[in-house]
């Protein structure tokens, strides 16, 4: 006798998604607030005899991995809006052109949502602290800033926006296209990560920053999913009436 397949309601679904937003959330809230990973992590590329981080201006790192991965996110943007484009006559391929036009909006609107953020932070970068060779002190996320807590505006990170906000291809994939969306996932996490391992690695952020990257990305592209989805709902709600 074979066991019926057991099913999960659009709403349990998102119910699940949401409860796994909020764990991390306060993962990253943890790690930034009651950890010292943080401070374990920048220091392995800290030289405390030149007071400084040795590869902040290091070709290879502020060239290749820095602009390098930027100009690849760009670049891979613009062929997937021509992939769009050329799909735009194939009925067949419209629930794929949608997925693709929801990752050509809803990535870059996430990478302005890290913007903002990163724009009116008070917490600096690791590099404008004096525990680093700076001026700025430090102090926790969620404490009140000290009188001397620097230039802020570092986090989260920037620059690690420009692969995780290919989470949203991976949101818009993951039920028509749930194979394919696992290797958009495992992409779009590779590329995070290699932004934001270049940025700790030169000084400019703390593991917490890439790590809100993430998670503000992820979150963007999940509530703008779910606002597209309750539309639609209810627009098929009005015609059926």
């Amino acid at each position: 006798m074979s066991r019926a397949r057991k099913t999960i309601s659009p709403d349990s679904a998102a119910l699940r998604e949401l409860l796994w937003l909020v764990a991390g959330w306060l993962a990253v809230v943890g790690l930034a607030r009651y950890s010292s990973l943080d401070h374990a992590l920048s220091a392995l590329f800290y030289d405390p005899i030149a007071q400084a981080f040795p590869r902040r201006h290091d070709p290879f790192w502020a060239d290749v991995l820095y602009r390098g991965l930027k100009a690849v996110s760009i670049v891979g943007w613009l062929l997937l809006a021509v992939i769009w484009a050329r799909l735009r006559w194939r009925r067949a391929h419209e629930p794929l052109r949608a997925a693709i036009g929801f990752t050509l909006l809803i990535g870059p609107l996430a990478a302005v949502v890290v913007s903002w953020a990163r724009a009116n932070s008070v917490h600096s970068c690791p590099w404008d602290l004096a525990l680093y060779g700076g001026a700025a002190e430090y102090f926790r996320l969620f404490d009140s800033p000290p009188a001397n807590a620097g230039p802020g505006r570092c986090a989260p990170s920037g620059h690690a926006s420009a692969g995780f906000l290919w989470l949203a291809g991976y949101i818009a994939a993951r039920r028509a296209y749930a194979p394919q969306a696992r290797y958009v996932l495992i992409a779009a996490l590779g590329l995070g990560a290699v932004a934001g391992t270049t940025q700790i690695v030169r000084g400019a952020h703390f593991l917490s920053h890439v790590l809100l990257t993430a998670w503000i990305c992820l979150a963007v592209a999940w509530l703008c999913e779910r606002l597209r989805s309750i539309w639609r709902a209810r627009r098929a709600s009005a015609v059926d009436a």
